[in-house]
């Protein structure tokens, strides 16, 4: 992981061009002299938090924007012994993958069902889609009032705004990868 004046140097050049913004627009809408925040994209000083926040707020941009690992980075999750969150009196066991990303507004976890297992959602809030892999075993759910039976390898893409189920119809266990993505909350 880079220095954090390095990352704060690197994430303020890229926001800055993917806005099509001129050093000096810049430094008209944040606040910050031209000359600061050449010195910051270099790498060559630490921003104050001050200044990052004023960027910030001048850019439209989050603060934690400034201070995220490059995209390129590498994470390498390892799968725990105990679930996260269990539901069915243990049937369905939940294992987070990845936690919520604001920057991707997506989240990943995987989904056990033993035999017979299954769990009812609520209703998510308007916005929010499900991707679900069935990875192996076979898998019903029930969106509204229609009924899908997925086996290994196949997927299925819902909004998560409506009732639904997941069960596990077999006699072996299902192993399902599930991705949720969050639309821009409105308002």
């Amino acid at each position: 992981m880079d220095p954090i004046h390095i990352r704060i140097g690197h994430n303020l050049q890229k926001i800055r061009k993917q806005k099509g913004l001129s050093l000096d627009r810049a430094a008209q809408l944040t606040k910050v002299s031209k000359s600061m925040l050449h010195q910051i994209e270099r790498g060559d000083i630490q921003p104050t938090v001050t200044t990052v926040w004023k960027i910030a707020t001048g850019l439209h941009a989050s603060f934690s924007d400034f201070l995220k690992d490059d995209e390129t980075s590498v994470s390498v999750v390892t799968p725990k012994d105990e679930p996260d969150i269990t539901e069915d009196n243990g049937k369905c066991k939940l294992y987070l993958l990845f936690p919520f990303d604001p920057q991707t507004r997506f989240e990943m976890f995987t989904i056990v069902l033993d035999p017979g297992g299954s769990y009812l959602s609520s209703p998510h809030n308007e916005g929010v889609h499900e991707y679900i892999t069935v990875t192996s075993g076979d898998f019903r759910i029930e969106i509204q009032d229609r009924t899908y039976t997925l086996g290994e390898g196949q997927s299925i893409r819902f909004a998560g705004h409506v009732p639904h189920r997941y069960e596990n119809p077999s006699g072996e266990k299902t192993i399902l990868h599930v991705t949720m993505h969050y639309a821009e909350r409105q308002g």
